[in-house]
């Protein structure tokens, strides 16, 4: 999988935020979410700054995160999108639903850095 479409990160959004696409787009910070979704895929001179799948996860869903496109719903949204990127992987995330609450939490505050959330789904990836 390539870089992940706006298209897809609204249709998410649409979804958890119970909100229609033409008032979602109206409130949602387009160049943050473009952006929060190119981040994993980014890369320099014909290198990439992230090639492992779970660090793309990663770095995807703390963007959205902390980019925080939508008035509501980001970690939600990041969760999803994290989710949906590991599967297409042939991955999954094992942590339980208290504790990605609690990192996913930790990680919007600016309390987690992106470089120990990496760690953190790294080892409870599988």
């Amino acid at each position: 999988m390539s870089e992940l479409e706006i298209a897809l990160f609204l249709q998410v959004a649409e979804r958890v935020l119970d909100i229609d696409a033409d008032r979602l787009k109206s409130v949602t910070k387009i160049g943050s979410a473009e952006s929060a979704l190119a981040s994993p895929f980014a890369s320099f001179g014909g290198h990439d700054f992230y090639d492992d799948p779970v660090q793309r996860a990663a770095i995807l869903a703390s963007r959205i995160m902390r980019n925080h496109p939508l008035p509501d719903g980001n970690k939600r949204v990041a969760l999803i999108l994290m989710d949906y990127y590991l599967e297409d992987q042939s991955l999954r995330c094992t942590a339980s639903d208290v504790e990605i609450d609690r990192v996913f939490r930790a990680v919007a505050a600016g309390e987690m850095t992106e470089d120990d959330f990496v760690v953190w789904l790294s080892s409870r990836t599988e």
